[in-house]
């Protein structure tokens, strides 16, 4: 028994020392088989560690494989790493012989560049502090340098390095840039077959033409990166307008001096499409007869109408919505065919949507200032919603149309799986603002200045201040706009402002400083409602000359209102508006505190058709009302009609007077008919001419001494504004129809100079 254990105990033995044995025979084989550390001797390196080097050698690397050691040899060269590589055989053994590029102690750029324009730069170039000195990447930075400079408007800028030697193989880098001017634009060209009038098309880009009025003017400067955005305005423009094939081919920048540049934009508009057919392709089971009635109703909008991508997207909008609270799981899509040289048909595609892919993240990146909020308040989706490729793109060119960025970019993660991410990467860029005019006319004369900041404390809060001293009115306003107060999904806009007014056909003046406050969200599709409150002082004083009558009103003011106002807008534009109308109703009341309460009510609208290039017809139209509750109504809250409404008249000439004075009245109305007109003059002169007819009337008088005529004003006349060289112009002749008496007649009326 004894014997039979230490036979086995022996046995265990033998066999863990034959195991080890073995472990050491194989491991010894294949380190003797990869002889390649063992055979390769690295010598001249410095700041390269030996590791690093290996790590550049082929696969299966052998050094009597003579393309495995020309290729290790082409991975050292090609690694930036060394300046020269050489390879020798001795003794069995491959010798390396290395001269290491040096490594960059310091790098730093000189020149006359701010903060932002340096910070981009750093975060862009390759070669920074601690890497390795490569003369071809210091050729990339400063090629990128230069074009970014280039992209700003200095055209001809100038970029070059200097390296400063130190010890133990380091160098300082110094970029050296040389701003030059910046250039300005001299002329905007629109060449090719464009359809529309090189006047109407720079209304749609960004980028405008210089002149010495706009010296405090940023878009005047060329900006690569503001071209290629105008290349998409233009695009989105004429798609539209009816222009299906239409292409923004080309761009460019043709240098003039070492001052100026000329912007040319090569367009190919091709033919207007009408749609011909508008149908509805029904590919789902959920649709039951009233939901189809409803979709057929939506989509007949775009019968025999011309087409316009924005028509169609917001018919998607609508659709989709009604999806979402009709608790419909469907998706609408729409395919366009063209059946002939100007007809397209659409159809609509009511799809089931099986996959049912949801938003699980929302990344935002690149806003450094921004906060994410900001962004989120431009997109029309959040995390859990139904993922929409087309919903999407829409949010992605809102933010672009907010010109808080730069650039704007997204990428999908994740978009084969039921939840996706979405990436959105911004590059953020100067949002101030600073403005400066002059002006003068047949009103008087007036200088304006304002500053601005859309981006406050990146909250995407519009802080702005403006001044402006005329000859009957000095003005200044301090206000703020918050298009998502309190995250509410509301705006919420307030100022604080002072103004003096003393007018020339009256004997008075009077002194108001006040705030206002005023929120406003969409209570339905395009239907808005803005309440607000404001509060104002207001200090008559009137002259000697006066009658005792308007020496009576003199006195110390003070008002408290309450106002609102209910409207719908779908004009293309605020200003030059071409296409669409606003309708609308506000009212205000003065209440407690107030020393003369009131009730004011009024009736707008306005309605604008480009029914052919160079043709654009309008009317505007505004009915208006106060009425005191125990008391007059006081001077500054009587009712005018503007001389911008009511051409032929001297401004605050028309209505009720006490003796020579106009005092206003406790009712007013205006209508405008009007239409542009080609004149004939050079496109590039961007002059523009409208016949008009306007119909007004300010009446009724709270006041017993006042001289009322209840008589309806109109004029016709001809316009004509130019951005002429010595700034822009506008001139007005009217030829009044009907007047009263106590009225002052103005033919001609003529203004130089504005805000830009």
């Amino acid at each position: 028994m004894i014997f039979l254990r230490q036979l086995f105990f022996h046995k265990s033995i033998a066999k863990k020392f034959s195991f080890l044995i073995l472990f050491f025979l194989v491991f010894s084989s294949f380190f003797l088989l990869d002889k390649s550390y063992a055979e390769i001797v690295i010598k001249g390196n410095q700041n390269i560690s030996e590791k690093t080097v290996n790590s550049l050698k082929p696969k299966n690397f052998n050094i009597n494989d003579r393309q495995l050691v020309d290729e290790f040899q082409k991975n050292l060269f090609s690694s930036g790493f060394f300046k020269s590589v050489n390879f020798k055989f001795e003794n069995n053994k491959l010798n390396v012989y290395l001269v290491e590029n040096p490594l960059v102690n310091f790098f730093f750029i000189e020149g006359k560049l701010n903060s932002q324009q340096k910070k981009n730069i750093e975060e862009n170039i390759s070669i920074k502090e601690n890497s390795i000195l490569r003369l071809d990447l210091i050729k990339s930075d400063l090629k990128y340098i230069s074009t970014l400079l280039t992209s700003i408007g200095y055209l001809k800028n100038e970029v070059t390095y200097e390296l400063i030697k130190l010890s133990n193989n380091k160098v300082n880098l110094f970029y050296n840039v040389k701003l030059n001017n910046k250039f300005k634009i001299n002329q905007i060209f629109f060449i090719g077959n464009k359809f529309f009038k090189s006047s109407t098309l720079r209304d749609v880009v960004y980028t405008s033409e210089h002149g010495w009025w706009k010296f405090l003017s940023n878009s005047t400067i060329v900006n690569e990166n503001l071209v290629n955005i105008d290349i998409s305005r233009l695009k989105k423009f004429y798609l539209n307008q009816g222009f299906f094939d239409a292409q923004v081919s080309s761009s460019s920048i043709n240098i003039l001096n070492d001052n100026l540049a000329n912007i040319t934009y090569s367009i190919n508009a091709g033919e207007r499409f009408t749609f011909e057919n508008v149908l509805l392709n029904n590919l789902s089971n959920s649709l039951n007869d009233k939901n189809i009635e409803y979709l057929k109703k939506v989509i007949k909008f775009l019968s025999n109408s011309n087409f316009s991508q924005k028509d169609i997207n917001d018919i998607l909008d609508l659709i989709n919505k009604y999806f979402t609270i009709s608790n419909l799981n469907l998706v609408i899509d729409y395919n366009l065919k063209k059946i002939s040289s100007n007809k397209i048909d659409i159809v609509f595609l009511v799809k089931e949507n099986p996959e049912k892919r949801f938003i699980n993240k929302i990344t935002i990146g690149g806003n450094n200032i921004t906060d994410d909020f900001v962004i989120r308040n431009f997109l029309n989706f959040s995390e859990g919603d139904n993922f929409n490729e087309k919903k999407l793109l829409t949010s992605i060119d809102r933010i672009k149309d907010s010109r808080l960025f730069k650039n704007v970019s997204y990428e999908l993660s994740n978009y084969n799986t039921n939840e996706l991410n979405i990436n959105i990467n911004v590059e953020e860029q100067p949002t101030g603002e600073i403005a400066a005019g002059a002006g003068a006319g047949s009103s008087g004369a007036t200088i304006t200045g304002s500053l601005s900041e859309k981006n406050f404390l990146g909250k995407g809060i519009n802080v702005s201040s403006n001044i402006n001293l005329g000859t009957e009115k000095i003005f200044g306003k301090i206000s703020f706009l918050d298009p998502d107060f309190n995250n509410s999904g509301n705006s919420f806009n307030g100022s604080i402002f002072i103004e003096n007014n003393f007018y020339s056909n009256s004997n008075y003046e009077n002194k108001i400083i006040g705030s206002r406050f005023f929120t406003g969200y969409q209570i339905y599709d395009k239907i808005f409602f803005t309440p607000g409150y404001s509060i104002d002082y207001d200090k008559v004083q009137v002259s000697n000359d006066a009658t005792s009558a308007v020496k009576r009103r003199a006195g110390n003011f003070l008002t408290n209102k309450i106002f609102y106002t209910l409207n719908t807008n779908t004009k293309d534009r605020e200003f030059n508006t071409r296409n669409g109308y606003n309708i609308g109703f506000g009212q205000g009341v003065s209440f407690l505190l107030s020393d003369i309460p009131y009730i004011n009510n009024n009736f707008f609208g306005s309605y604008y058709n480009t029914y052919k290039d160079g043709f654009t017809g309008s009317i505007k139209y505004k009915i208006e009302t106060i009425n005191g509750f125990s008391d007059n109504v006081k001077f500054s809250d009587r009712l005018f009609v503007s001389s911008n409404n009511l051409r032929g008249f001297e401004h605050r000439s028309v209505g009720p007077k006490i003796d020579n004075d106009h005092v206003g009245g406790n009712y007013s109305y205006y209508t405008n008919f009007s239409t542009t007109f080609p004149n004939g003059l050079p496109d590039k002169w961007n002059a523009i001419t409208n016949i008009f007819y306007d119909v007004a009337n300010v009446f009724g008088a709270d006041d017993s001494n006042i001289i009322d005529s209840n008589k309806i004003r109109s004029s016709v006349g001809i316009g004509f504004s130019w951005v002429s060289p010595l700034g822009p112009i506008s001139l007005s002749y009217s030829e009044p129809l009907s007047k009263s008496q106590t009225d002052k007649v103005e033919q001609f009326n003529f203004k130089i100079g504005s805000m830009f």
